[in-house]
């Protein structure tokens, strides 16, 4: 009898099973019908939303180039940051170049001051030469070690 019974639920089972997935063979093809407009509230929300997440970003990133200094703007070429050092957490040196006049400058959060105006300005335009020449040479050698090694 527990045979019969066994054999019987299996069956059963298997009877149910194949309805289940007919019915849900049947529901995959309604879905792939487009019942209804493609513009809809949902999609409009979700394009409004990802452009307002494009536009946050680009806010974002123009306040972080403000921020960190690297969008500075020239006065017509006449003034110029030649270079910086931080100092402390808000507080820098700055040298700036005042048409022929070097000027080195303290600036914190709260005050901007001059600490010195140089007398004889300080060449800048040889040291970044010889900087990027000693590079392009410690790179040529590095290019030369990996062809020897290949």
């Amino acid at each position: 009898m527990k045979q019969i019974s066994s054999v019987f639920s299996s069956l059963v089972l298997t009877l149910f099973t194949s309805i289940s997935f007919a019915a849900e063979i049947e529901k995959t093809d309604k879905l792939k019908t487009l019942s209804g407009s493609p513009l809809n509230s949902s999609a409009v929300l979700e394009t409004f939303g990802g452009l307002l997440l494009v536009l946050a970003i680009i806010a974002f990133l123009a306040w972080l180039l403000r921020r960190t200094g690297q969008f500075n703007s020239a006065a017509n070429g006449e003034m110029k940051i030649i270079a910086g050092l931080s100092l402390g957490s808000r507080e820098k040196a700055i040298l700036l170049q005042v048409g022929e006049q070097q000027i080195l400058v303290g600036v914190t959060s709260q005050h901007v001051q001059t600490l010195h105006v140089l007398e004889n300005n300080i060449e800048t335009e040889n040291k970044t030469k010889t900087v990027t020449s000693g590079f392009a040479e410690k790179l040529q050698q590095m290019m030369k070690q990996q062809g020897d090694k290949s």
